[in-house]
């Protein structure tokens, strides 16, 4: 239930994403749109918190507001989410709208639990929390001026933004290494951690003052122009707003449109941007002319989602796993796989192929791990291999001969192959490279690391970040795991040419070491890392599982017992708390809505 309820927060943080694009309705519809289709009626919250006397606990109670749930919410919701919900209902369109009208429902039940988490202190709303939705309000801010700028250009006949920061979409080509943890503050005071500050949106993306002509210049005042007539059309008129609830904003609304058209006369449409966005929490008590539009557009819905991820981390830190419950866990398994592995070789196999990791005996010392970093042929450069192995002056020669001419081909192939690093997930096509170029770097970078393995594993896995475009490469600790010696009739995982320089990287190499020969198959170069061994024997609780110290075996054998407590603690609170507040204080009209599917 809890994971349905994240998919259907996430999803009405996606319909206000997309409210900026959709078509408005018109007036005839508006009256029947504001019939309610739900309500979630006030309701008190009460939690108990622990005192600066250890032995006494005091109440506090929260009451929630009344929430209305409105026909408009719902078409809004159903439109912006068509897809999903299609594929899930097809043509039950009375399953589907009811099921909507249940995860709005969700929706405030949610909120105002978090709310109460927050009022009481066993959640922190600060300006971590905060920085999150601001950054988030204005990708959804850069993300529609982009698609704005597009509509202009292509209605001139010109070439539209693609790449860039500007880009719409917010997923990148290659995945972006996550930050690590500083550990020199963990379980330190907070006195002593550095407070964080206010995000403001980077000087550099203000549009209309950074462009190299007046042109660019000129596109972009447009797009934020457009943009504001855009905002302020999406809330004019909104019956949401004349609601008593809603009134605040309502006037905050009115009061920002007067501030706004006041600031450009003054200052000119590019001082708009870096107030536009603004948003602090409660915005009920914000001392700000600006960022309720934005705040009602997406901004709430964005502090929503926020707060569901506030309450999945509340459920999760509540729960706890002893370490006499880790060591158990790790004496059994060790035993069992002692027991089954040293006389079924095979079945110790199948665990390494599988799932490597979870296997804390191994009776023999034969699979060792690498890494690598793919520079990859292009498009046409694989369909001229692809049409080169389809010669006929080739395809009909022997194995050995075919092969060899083969691997000279791919060889020329390799020399044209042009790279470029990766910068926040995207190709930076202002840097191209050669494969030459890439190997010096990654040997400047290596071999002063060589007598240091657990640094060379993590430098590399950076590089790897910084090059590499195979997708299974990235977030791989411990790398791909290599069988030494294959038994009879088994045959290679990887490409020949692979596996290969892998077994001679195992005979000559250490770990920690790059194979600096270029290692070329039908996908590219390959630059190749030997990443560790796997000794035989059994490995201890608390070693590491890979060089780079990223986890130990501790950690693998605890994960399964905190996410089956973390999934017993989430339906622990969605029987004794949520689906008793959605069974006693929530109400359905669904003559409201029946039309919908009626018609």
């Amino acid at each position: 239930m809890f994971k349905r309820i994240v998919f259907g927060i996430l999803s009405f943080v996606l319909t206000a994403c997309l409210l900026l694009g959709c078509s408005f309705f018109t007036h005839d519809t508006e009256r029947d749109l504001q019939q309610e289709v739900a309500r979630v009626k006030s309701y008190t919250i009460t939690n108990t918190v622990s005192t600066d006397d250890d032995d006494v606990n005091k109440t506090v109670e929260y009451v929630t507001a009344t929430k209305k749930i409105y026909k408009r919410d719902l078409v809004e919701y159903v439109n912006n989410n068509a897809s999903n919900l299609s594929s899930s209902f097809g043509a039950d369109y009375k399953g589907l709208y009811n099921y909507a009208v249940t995860m709005l429902i969700n929706v405030e039940l949610v909120t105002n639990e978090v709310d109460a988490l927050i009022d009481c202190g066993k959640i922190e709303w600060d300006v971590a929390e905060q920085n999150e939705i601001r950054k988030n309000i204005y990708s959804i801010i850069d993300n529609t001026l982009t698609s704005i700028k597009n509509d202009i250009l292509s209605s001139r006949g010109q070439e539209e933004i693609t790449t860039g920061d500007d880009n719409v979409s917010t997923d990148t080509t290659y995945p972006v290494k996550p930050d690590e943890d500083d550990e020199e503050f963990d379980g330190a005071d907070d006195v002593n951690k550095t407070p964080e500050e206010v995000w403001k949106p980077s000087y550099s993306k203000y549009p209309g003052i950074h462009g190299e002509n007046g042109d660019i210049n000129s596109l972009e005042r447009e797009a934020v122009r457009r943009f504001l007539a855009l905002i302020k059309q999406r809330v004019k008129g909104d019956f949401r707003l004349d609601r008593a609830e809603r009134k605040w904003l309502k006037t905050k609304i009115n009061n920002e449109i007067k501030a706004i058209d006041k600031l450009i006369d003054t200052n000119g449409i590019e001082a708009v941007y870096p107030v536009i966005g603004d948003y602090s929490y409660p915005m009920k008590e914000s001392k700000s002319e600006f960022g309720y539009i934005m705040y009602y557009v997406s901004g709430e819905s964005l502090e929503r989602s926020q707060k569901i991820t506030a309450l999945q981390s509340y459920l999760s830190d509540s729960v706890k796993v002893s370490t006499d419950e880790v060591v158990d866990r790790y004496t059994s398994t060790l035993n069992e796989q002692r027991e089954l592995y040293s006389s079924d070789i095979s079945a110790y196999d199948s665990a390494m192929s599988s799932n490597a990791s979870s296997v804390l005996y191994h009776p023999v010392s034969n699979y060792f791990y690498v890494k690598h970093i793919l520079l990859p042929f292009s498009d046409d450069q694989k369909t001229a291999l692809s049409d080169y192995k389809a010669l006929p002056e080739v395809s009909s020669l022997q194995e050995d001969d075919q092969e060899a001419m083969i691997n000279e081909f791919r060889e020329q192939l390799a020399e044209s192959i042009t790279c470029y690093p990766h910068v926040n997930g995207e190709d930076d096509l202002t840097r191209p490279m050669s494969v030459d170029d890439v190997m010096s770097h990654v040997r400047s970078v290596m071999l002063p690391l060589e007598a240091n393995i657990t640094r060379a594993d993590v430098a590399f896995d950076d590089l790897i970040y910084l090059y590499n475009t195979d997708p299974g490469a990235f977030g791989n600790n411990q790398g791909y795991i290599v069988k030494y010696a294959l038994d009879d009739g088994e045959r290679e995982t990887y490409m020949q040419e692979f596996a290969d320089a892998s077994r001679e990287m195992y005979d000559t190499l250490r770990p920690g070491q790059v194979y600096y020969k270029k290692v070329i198959t039908d996908y590219g170069v390959h630059i190749m890392y030997f990443a560790s061994k796997v000794n035989s024997g059994a490995v201890a609780l608390n070693d590491y599982t890979t060089p780079g110290r990223l986890e130990t075996y501790y950690d693998i054998l605890e994960a399964p017992i905190r996410s089956d407590r973390e999934s017993a603690a989430y339906t622990n609170w969605e029987n004794n708390v949520f689906s008793y507040n959605y069974n006693k204080y929530s109400v359905i009209y669904e003559d409201t809505f029946s039309d919908l599917w009626k018609d």
